[in-house]
């Protein structure tokens, strides 16, 4: 029998006023499958990075204890999927990756085909990641994990921009690959799909990690999705007139009209159907054919400054969205040209206990966990305070608790503006705490743009 991994009085600490963990110390059994749960910001990320040799070596302070038994061999899934490669596309980062492992030629084609028709993404090979969505990204990113065959396999959130099907897919990968007595340990704050794969569950939170009886974790809920009745606008803030998307290798949305409102409106679809790209069409970002009218002007016609200010996306990548350097910086900035009238004469104390951030004013915007950068960038575009939102996936990475702040925030410091009629698009795949938040629901579908109408089913 393998020894477990060891853990012996680790503390560790990016900030000496606020160290991550104290005295940790917890034996993880090797060859089966850990799930690390807690709260955003407890810690897991950092914990993973410290097994995988990355803390402390490029970051934070060790300060004692150690860590013994690790696999010789690691592999690793971040949490925000563009961290994970290095190449311009899928089949060059495979290529990349095993030259590395100094695998010969043939033994490294036959991994890479194995790895690729496991995991279905083909299709994928030569196209940018910069034209990928995050849940084929993630799945490229698993697929290359399959490929190197690591001793220990760390994921870190890896299935949070995934749609439910492609997630419990990958999730089935994940149960054949354990068959092959590898070590996985796992960070989720989703925990539907893991009921019969993981072995044992640790919960991280107040700088330590502890074993938990997971015996009410893995209840399986179907969330069903309730549209608001008799509450939604018929004030249409967006026009779309013949309008259709597509990237360079395909058609993501065939012409259509269709006009959104004001209000709130869930968007969802596959991974790679084209969300990400409709906002980005919405916002200027991207080209498209046909015609977007914002209040009846088209938005080729509106200066960009201007019409920026109107409509505000929140990227599905929140480092994409900072500017300054610590959190107290970016609020502070914020609040210099706070258009919102909830929040412009609040200050900074009472801005991070909204999000509960009010030990985190000195602390590094890109050193936070995911979940409280999603909520720091939501609060910053609350803010700002657009006519129109557009969310893309702002509760991937959030834990409950984090997720039910966000809601709050949304409702009463943007949505409760009596004097001006707001709208938001919302992407997301997860809707366990959205299920009466939207008037409308609009997906893409088989390259249309459809409206559901009524109560959906929605796997969460």
């Amino acid at each position: 029998m393998s020894l477990p991994i060891n853990i012996k009085n680790l503390s560790f600490n990016f900030d000496q006023n606020h160290p991550i963990f104290e005295n940790l110390s917890l034996k993880i059994p090797t060859t089966s499958f850990s799930l690390l749960i807690g709260p955003s910001g407890a810690g897991k990320s950092t914990f993973l990075k410290l097994l995988a040799g990355l803390y402390p070596l490029y970051g934070g302070s060790l300060i004692n204890g150690s860590i013994y038994n690790l696999p010789k061999s690691w592999g690793m899934i971040f949490q925000d999927p563009d961290k994970q490669f290095t190449m311009a596309t899928p089949r060059e980062e495979f290529v990349f990756t095993l030259e590395n492992l100094k695998l010969d030629h043939q033994e490294a084609q036959k991994r890479i085909t194995d790895a690729i028709t496991q995991t279905h993404i083909t299709d994928l090979l030569d196209q940018k990641f910069t034209s990928l969505s995050g849940g084929e990204k993630q799945r490229v990113a698993f697929a290359l994990m399959l490929a190197m065959r690591p001793g220990l396999l760390l994921l870190d959130e890896p299935f949070a921009n995934c749609d439910p099907t492609n997630r419990n897919f990958l999730i089935d990968q994940l149960a054949q690959l354990k068959k092959s007595k590898i070590t996985i340990i796992l960070s989720d704050h989703n925990f539907s799909h893991y009921k019969n794969l993981v072995d044992q569950v640790y919960l991280c939170k107040n700088k330590h990690i502890s074993l938990i009886d997971s015996h009410q974790l893995f209840i399986e809920t179907t969330p069903k999705l309730h549209l608001k009745q008799n509450s939604a606008s018929t004030t249409p803030i967006f026009k779309l007139k013949n309008f259709s998307l597509f990237t360079p290798s395909r058609v993501l949305i065939q012409p259509s009209n269709l006009s959104l409102y004001t209000g709130t409106t869930l968007l969802t679809g596959t991974n790679g159907s084209g969300k990400t790209s409709f906002f980005k069409a919405l916002t200027k970002m991207s080209s498209y054919k046909g015609q977007i009218f914002f209040k009846n002007s088209n938005i080729n016609k509106i200066k960009n400054k201007k019409y920026l200010t109107n409509v505000g996306q929140a990227f599905q990548n929140p480092d994409n969205q900072f500017f300054m350097v610590t959190v107290g910086q970016e609020l502070e900035f914020s609040l210099k040209h706070c258009h919102n009238p909830f929040l412009r004469h609040m200050n900074l104390s009472e801005l991070l206990r909204l999000i509960d951030l009010a030990h985190h004013q000195d602390q590094v915007v890109y050193s936070l966990s995911g979940g409280q950068k999603k909520k720091l960038q939501l609060l910053l575009m609350l803010m700002a305070n657009p006519s129109y939102l557009l969310l893309d996936e702002p509760l991937a990475g959030v834990d409950q608790s984090g997720q039910t702040q966000i809601i709050y925030l949304l409702q009463n410091y943007y949505l409760n503006q009596l004097d001006e009629a707001k709208g938001i698009i919302l992407i997301s795949h997860q809707l366990s705490n959205l299920t009466n938040f939207f008037d409308y629901h609009l997906t893409i579908q088989d390259q249309q743009l459809i409206y559901l109408k009524g109560s959906n089913e929605y796997e969460s």
